[in-house]
């Protein structure tokens, strides 16, 4: 059977359609995170910082599922981050203060082997500091 020019083309168009293909393959990680695969779970959140604006969404319910896990101060942040900014999710500085500080807790129970930097909890610090005299928690 020979190839046809049409053929030929929807090949092409196939092979250049990039956000086809990406969504695809976010669609198959998603598929994997939901059986319980860590590694498509954290490859989903990076979303965030990676892919866009369109993906946020997906990259939230990722974030917050892992984040719930309380085990990496990194995504706890991030939690925080995308709740104070509304990214992929309705703005909420109430949750934004919650994560931060659960990032912060974390952190400090860490110790030496917390993944975030000396720098990182002085921007949590001072994200928890604004966060509640804005909201009246002082």
């Amino acid at each position: 059977m020979a190839l046809t020019w049409n053929d030929i083309k929807n090949g092409w168009k196939h092979w250049f359609d990039f956000a086809g293909r990406r969504r695809a393959r976010y669609a198959a990680w998603e598929k994997l995170a939901e059986q319980g695969s860590e590694e498509a779970k954290y490859r989903l959140l990076m979303l965030y910082r990676d892919a866009g604006e369109e993906f946020y969404p997906l990259a939230f319910k990722w974030t917050l599922r892992v984040a719930k896990e309380g085990a990496d101060c990194g995504v706890l942040l991030q939690a925080a981050q995308m709740f104070e900014a509304g990214h992929g999710t309705g703005q909420d500085e109430d949750q934004a203060l919650l994560w931060f500080e659960r990032a912060l807790s974390l952190h400090i129970l860490r110790g030496n082997k917390s993944v975030l930097s000396a720098g990182t909890s002085n921007y949590i610090q001072e994200r928890i500091q604004f966060l509640r005299a804005k909201l009246g928690r002082e």
